[in-house]
């Protein structure tokens, strides 16, 4: 449909009735390769009628017909008619015949003696700002220099800062409300370096940066390869799209509780489903690219307390700390092997006794739970730690990390466990 019908991204996102956002992802997705701005304008702007010179000098000369009443009786833009009255020299400017007159005297008298500005001139006269520039220019009429603020009503750095970045006010808006020129209000902000980007601009609620702390990084990592869909919708976006499926109360007050501050937090009841599920989604700015990468960093693995804190949103999303035949336990079921290897390894080196990895289910092996039966599209792995040496040892470093409200109670539950059972029975 988009290869060979030559669609757009907007008539196919009619027809499959989606977004035009969800078409360019699975384009991508496909590996279809999506036009460029060059090649869609080839393809899809409107094509100009052909109109003769004859005809031209009909409409626009003898019956006297405005230059957009011919392009929208021929399907043509603007400057394609405006191209062929210059080719065919029926015309050369299109100012309506009006012609501005003033001398270099009155032009100095208004300009230098009375001190008015180019704008004040130009609607005086009733013509553009750019007309009395050119005048100026032309007369060698040399420009004021060191324009007092107060009286062209340039805008200070303070007043953009408050104005433009904290009330995140348009320049458009700052021009009607307070008086400011647009164009004076543009320079001053890519002086100052304010500047929003055009996605930014369109952005309707605030995000903030991510504050930078590499132990809430590790714990943000664990905690997206566990249980979080992150992408960016189109490949030159700003935005980072954080997505997760829950039927737990407790995973959307940590999902809020991580994100809240950083961007909004939308959410909705799925309504296919019979349960209780959520669909939580946030919005997040460039500085959480870091969650794109679906692959556990190594200088996670180096550090000690990025270790247990990446760990620690790992077990939030996909960890079990519970208690079995009055023995406590923590295990780690994930499809991926690698990273469960690479895991149990640190661990070792932490000299925590833990059992090989065990096949928990194999690839296409049904899953009952009380939601329905899943079938599993790849081999899952656990990982699982019960001697309570190395149990105690592994709580007691997670514990400062772990953010899950249930997480955190069963963790102290299986601390008091160990602590019962080494009293009843020895260490």
């Amino acid at each position: 449909m988009y290869i060979k019908e030559n669609l757009t991204s907007a008539q196919l996102a009619n027809h499959f009735g989606h977004s035009k956002n969800t078409v360019s992802y699975w384009l991508r997705k496909y590996h279809i390769q999506i036009r460029t701005p060059s090649q869609s304008m080839s393809m899809f702007a409107n094509k100009q009628e052909a109109i003769t010179k004859s005809k031209l000098y009909n409409l626009y000369i003898i019956q006297k017909l405005s230059i957009a009443d011919i392009a929208k009786r021929h399907n043509c833009t603007h400057d394609t008619i405006v191209r062929k009255i210059r080719k065919y020299k029926f015309g050369n400017k299109f100012s309506k015949g009006k012609r501005i007159e003033i001398s270099k005297e009155e032009l100095k008298k208004l300009y230098i003696s009375k001190k008015l500005t180019t704008y004040d001139i130009a609607e005086k006269l009733g013509c553009c700002q750019a007309s009395i520039w050119k005048r100026l220019k032309f007369y060698n009429i040399k420009r004021r220099s060191h324009p007092s603020p107060e009286y062209f009503n340039i805008p200070s750095k303070k007043q953009l800062k408050e104005l433009y970045v904290r009330k995140r006010l348009s320049t458009w808006k700052i021009e009607k409300e307070y008086g400011f020129s647009r164009s004076t209000v543009h320079r001053k902000l890519k002086k100052y370096g304010f500047i929003r980007s055009r996605a930014e601009s369109h952005r309707i609620y605030p995000r903030m940066d991510f504050d930078g702390d590499l132990i809430m990084k590790a714990y943000l990592i664990g905690f997206r390869i566990g249980d979080l869909r992150v992408r960016k919708i189109w490949e030159n976006s700003e935005t980072i799209h954080v997505d997760c499926g829950t039927t737990i109360p407790e995973q959307i007050s940590l999902i809020k509780n991580l994100f809240g501050r950083y961007g909004r937090i939308w959410m909705k009841k799925i309504k296919s489903r019979n349960d209780n599920c959520y669909q939580i989604e946030t919005y997040l700015n460039d500085s959480f690219s870091f969650l794109l990468d679906k692959k556990a960093p190594k200088w996670a693995f180096k550090n000690k307390e990025t270790f247990f804190s990446f760990l620690a949103g790992f077990t939030d999303a996909e960890g079990t700390i519970s208690i079995a035949d009055n023995r406590a336990y923590y295990s780690l079921v994930n499809q991926d092997k690698e990273l469960l290897v690479r895991i149990r390894n640190k661990l070792l080196y932490l000299r925590l006794i833990v059992p090989n990895l065990n096949l928990d289910s194999k690839k296409g092996s049904p899953r009952v739970t009380s939601k329905g039966t899943y079938y599993s599209n790849k081999d899952c792995w656990s990982l699982r730690v019960h001697r309570k040496y190395s149990l105690y040892t592994l709580l007691e470093n997670l514990q400062p990390y772990l953010k899950h409200p249930k997480k955190v109670k069963n963790l102290k539950l299986a601390k008091a466990n160990i602590i019962e059972r080494n009293r009843k029975f020895g260490v």
